[in-house]
């Protein structure tokens, strides 16, 4: 059994109870059903207890960062794997839980931002619902910031395709 010494496991708590919403709805945008995103979301926080010390963050945007990234990177292995690729498709009757839904109108965005392809996806996510910065963005997704800024352009068309709408610039 894993034994965790006390000053540790309440850092570990304060960054689970501090981040987990973010983590959860990244997960749930890329695997799409409740069960999916909570294996996904409990796996990147089992990562970071397994780095322990060996894993430092600059700040508290950085300690996001990270997670984020993870999560996503997670969540695209678990939709690459095999046995996900095999399994019958079974209707999803999960709706979008509460944590990623507050009215209508933003509910409908978030959910075109979620069928948005995964590199324009995590782009769009981090700008303007976890509010990082393209330079930040392009860091953690260890890109250039011009290809941030190019991702973000193009997904921006998309949602207003999708949306029927005009594309807002921030």
């Amino acid at each position: 059994m894993l034994q965790i010494e006390k000053p540790q496991e309440e850092g570990f708590q304060r960054v689970y109870l501090q981040h987990i919403d973010a983590v959860y709805r990244v997960c749930y945008g890329f695997m799409k059903n409740n069960a999916d995103a909570e294996d996904a979301a409990q796996e990147t926080f089992l990562k970071l207890l397994q780095k322990g010390d060996k894993q430092t963050f600059e700040s508290v945007e950085h300690e996001r960062a990270w997670l984020i990234v993870t999560a996503s990177n997670i969540c695209k292995n678990n939709l690459k794997s095999w046995t996900r690729q095999k399994r019958e498709e079974v209707e999803n009757t999960d709706e979008i839980p509460d944590s990623c839904k507050e009215d209508k109108e933003i509910s409908a965005v978030l959910e075109a931002v979620l069928d948005l392809p995964d590199k324009y996806k995590t782009a769009i996510y981090l700008y303007y619902y976890e509010e990082y910065s393209c330079s930040d963005i392009a860091s953690a997704l260890g890109k250039k910031e011009s290809t941030v800024r190019s991702l973000l352009k193009r997904g921006r068309a998309l949602l207003e395709k999708k949306l029927g709408g005009e594309a807002d610039e921030k």
